[in-house]
């Protein structure tokens, strides 16, 4: 019997997220943008969330705090502990958390208002499918949202190659192109956008990763030559001999239709 791409990548997503699990909840870059997603959301007090990937929860508890209900969904088992520990802390009762994969949703056509992921893209073999899902599952003028690194062209090669040496389970972060071309699906209209970056210093997030035997070494490699270079495209610098970077995020929104184009 061949191997199923499909399962090894999702394995290999698992082994990741169960180590990276509690260092995840650590990093203050990934709380820093919250309130521009709510904002560029809408969300109100009426909404029905679903959250993809949707990992510690960060995301789905804030969601929680402004909308009627959030349902929040991830295949890595660690990740969704961290999630309920988060829910209960913040006394939030009007979560679902599911441990479950993402390209083929159990809902039924139109039955959120939101439909988010954020940090996910990079990982999906196929992320066409997952967004059709998203739209599918999504109500008529509800929000389809997506957060990820987006890339100009020219620091794609690099920064992805660096990205699978950290994490063996990233596939590839898209350009602004190829979330162009997702985006341009004609079931979806309003489009709008915003970015922010996450600052990290090298070693810290090394200490929050899990590469393969040998591959730190590399990745400390390629972040010196980047303070020269800055092909990576993550402004890469030094601040009292420590090596700093900034992850590019972009937040992709957009309103489905009322009506189904032909």
């Amino acid at each position: 019997m061949k191997d199923n791409p499909k399962t090894n990548h999702n394995e290999k997503i698992i082994e990741q997220f169960s180590k990276q699990a509690l260092p995840f909840t650590k990093i203050k870059g990934h709380y820093d943008s919250v309130d521009t997603i709510m904002m560029l959301s809408r969300v109100s007090k009426n909404d029905e969330v679903l959250d993809l990937a949707c990992g510690t929860g960060i995301l789905s508890c804030e969601f929680a705090k402004h909308a009627k209900s959030v349902v929040g969904l991830d295949i890595t088992s660690a990740m969704i502990e961290q999630a309920i520990k988060m829910q209960e802390e913040n006394g939030l009762a009007n979560i679902q958390f599911h441990i479950e994969s993402v390209e083929k949703l159990a809902y039924k056509d139109n039955s959120f208002d939101i439909v988010v992921t954020r940090y996910s893209f990079h990982h999906f073999l196929d992320t066409q499918t997952v967004l059709n899902e998203m739209i599918r599952v999504c109500k008529p003028n509800g929000k389809i949202i997506v957060v990820d690194v987006a890339l100009e062209d020219k620091y794609a090669n690099a920064y992805n190659e660096m990205e699978r040496l950290r994490d063996p389970s990233h596939t590839k972060a898209l350009t602004f192109k190829e979330f162009h071309a997702l985006f341009s699906n004609k079931a979806l209209s309003n489009h709008k956008k915003s970015s922010y970056k996450v600052d990290l210093e090298l070693e810290s997030q090394l200490k929050a990763s899990f590469p393969n035997k040998g591959d730190e070494d590399k990745i400390r490699k390629i972040f010196k030559s980047d303070v020269e270079t800055n092909s990576l495209g993550m402004n890469t610098h030094l601040e009292y001999g420590e090596v700093h970077f900034s992850y590019p995020i972009t937040i992709f929104v957009a309103s489905k239709l009322r009506y189904n184009p032909a």
